[in-house]
């Protein structure tokens, strides 16, 4: 048992500026240099569905970089840009943390809730100036690649739709995004990117206090102090697993 967090704990932190704390300068860095510490240990667990029989997906650091890796490298060529956005209207899937994450490599990712109504999520999409959107295929959720059909069609601007856990239509300039990720080289990123803490990563969906959509971005460096606050004040050891599902932090956030 560790013991907890006193006022000394505090002090002695503070002393220290938040600059000098941080190794890594992104998100990408933070997860390379963990996947460098510790390669073969567990990153990720993902359960599909809610069910007994229901296997988990796991991938280790190494892993789970070089997914990212995959993942910025078609996004990439696919034509993001380090400013431009992809929207992600997904359910909880493995495919969504490499998205997520590997987005942030090559661009910016807006994380769309995907309970919001159609209304707000064409809303959001419209101010975010997403050229990219990625749903999921009709057999893991009807509804959710639904509402991307119609998004494509009332959103000028969106390019290229990413079909996850579907067969696409390139024809449509929909792409399946889990055939297409093996082409890709998990070696390094191809547009040999150089992130900056100040680069924004995400443009978070919130509402205000009228309850019209509203997007708030957060820069890199925003991302890894949230890291490390988190790990300041949970005590997590490596073996332990924090249970969080991103659809709900959405939702949550939302």
């Amino acid at each position: 048992m560790r013991p907890g967090r006193v006022l000394t704990d505090i002090e002695q932190s503070e002393r220290l500026p938040l600059a000098a704390r941080l190794a890594a300068r992104s998100t990408y860095e933070l997860l390379r240099a963990a996947a460098e510490r510790t390669p073969e240990h567990r990153a990720l667990c993902c359960v599909p569905r809610a069910r007994p029989a229901t296997q988990p997906v796991s991938l280790t650091y190494r892993a789970l970089l070089g997914k990212l890796r995959q993942t910025a490298n078609l996004l990439a060529d696919l034509g993001i840009g380090t400013q431009d956005v992809i929207a992600l209207l997904l359910p909880d899937l493995l495919e969504t943390h490499l998205l997520f994450w590997g987005g942030q490599a090559a661009g910016i990712v807006c994380p769309i809730p995907p309970s919001a109504p159609l209304d707000q999520i064409v809303a959001l999409v419209r101010m975010v100036g997403a050229k990219v959107l990625v749903a999921p295929g009709p057999d893991v959720s009807q509804d959710l690649w639904r509402k991307a059909e119609r998004l494509r069609k009332e959103v000028e601007g969106i390019d290229v739709v990413l079909q996850v856990q579907g067969a696409g239509n390139e024809r449509d300039a929909i792409y399946a995004f889990d055939t297409l990720l093996a082409d890709y080289p998990a070696s390094r990123l191809l547009t040999g990117r150089e992130i900056a803490p100040d680069d924004i990563a995400i443009s978070f969906p919130t509402t205000d206090t009228t309850g019209a959509p509203r997007l708030v971005p957060l820069s890199h460096g925003a991302l890894l102090y949230a890291a490390w606050a988190f790990g300041l004040v949970s005590m997590l050891a490596p073996e332990e697993v924090l249970l969080r599902g991103l659809l709900r932090f959405f939702q949550w956030w939302w």
